[in-house]
């Protein structure tokens, strides 16, 4: 039911290992067997089992999906798009580079996050300390709660790690259902910083398969369609589906791109000279690397923003606990 793909260092080594090895001619059998040979990792288990798959004829496509448990379905359609189009090795690059993007972006939130965490770690372990010394020692209760003693820190901690846990398993519930998956990108999407953040993403990877795809002997309505998929955002899917159709019927590429509202009019403006001129796969390209670079800047706001919510809902809950105590102190006296 849970994700469990690999870590963004892992994906970027793995990526450039592949590239790498395409690129000097190496075949992409020989490459898996070599990453096979690595250890016993579940890396190494599926690279042995995607080589064998080779082996038997299958292609590059239906050996990956078979581990779509251990590969994120943005890789697994940019593999798609680099099988179909000839352009593995570059399709390889550019997931070597959006992953070590993401495992230095996780890097930067981890250090701006574990501080505060620490901090309200410490809050929760005084806390459980107090009731069980104040209640061993003089069957006061600290929190107005009942919780006393080695039994009520204890209780008291479960709380917290229930609360703890069970949060974390709703939002993988929650990630796991692609209804609600789709339902939430299309909230998130019209937030003011994280909606910003996942619109300059969704552009970024659409423009790099739609470069690579047109640069090929796809369909044009095949290739828009794989470039959708490879943004993996639910909401930019759900709102780019006129596109497809107005394709069908045979309208130009900026006509049917303007059916969505997602793409802005300096995007449009940009296709509509590359599709006039031919060069659409190096417009593509600039389009990729800018919009990355500010999708890239709107997830280091989050990321500080995050921070920044972490701090208040550390000292939130020291100020709670303190209140709590100081009550109940002041209901002792008074009693």
């Amino acid at each position: 039911m849970f994700s469990s793909h690999l870590s963004a260092p892992a994906l970027e080594n793995f990526c450039r290992t592949l590239s790498r090895g395409l690129h000097t001619g190496l075949d992409p059998i020989r490459i898996l067997r070599m990453e096979e040979k690595r250890g016993a990792s579940a890396l190494s288990i599926a690279s042995g089992e995607i080589a064998d798959s080779l082996s038997k004829g299958d292609s590059l496509k239906e050996s990956f999906d078979q581990h779509s448990k251990l590969f994120p379905l943005l890789m697994l359609s940019m593999i798609q798009v680099g099988e179909e189009t000839g352009n593995l090795p570059e399709i390889l690059d550019e997931l070597s580079r959006h992953y070590g993007e993401q495992a230095m972006l996780q890097r930067k939130l981890k250090s701006q996050i574990t501080m505060p965490v620490f901090q309200l770690g410490m809050a929760i372990a005084v806390i459980a300390i107090l009731i069980f010394v104040l209640g061993f020692l003089t069957d006061y209760d600290p929190l107005g709660w009942g919780l006393k003693g080695a039994s009520g820190s204890i209780f008291f901690l479960g709380i917290i790690t229930s609360i703890i846990i069970g949060g974390f398993l709703l939002w993988k519930i929650v990630l796991s259902n692609v209804a609600f998956k789709a339902k939430i990108s299309a909230i998130f999407v019209n937030l003011p910083v994280v909606g910003s953040y996942l619109k300059e993403s969704a552009l970024g990877k659409f423009s790099i398969g739609l470069g690579l795809t047109l640069n090929s002997t796809m369909s044009t309505k095949k290739a828009l369609r794989l470039s959708m998929e490879i943004t993996s955002n639910d909401a930019f899917i759900q709102a780019c589906q006129p596109v497809l159709s107005s394709i069908k019927k045979g309208q130009p590429i900026v006509e049917a791109l303007s059916q969505c509202s997602i793409f802005p009019e300096e995007y449009l403006a940009q296709i509509e000279v590359a599709e006039e001129s031919g060069s659409i796969p190096e417009t593509c390209k600039r389009l990729a690397l800018y919009h990355s670079e500010e999708a890239g800047r709107q997830l280091s706001i989050i990321f500080y923003l995050m921070g920044g919510a972490v701090w208040l809902c550390t000292a939130g809950f020291i100020i709670f606990m303190i209140m709590k105590m100081y009550g109940s102190y002041i209901n002792k006296l008074g009693g």
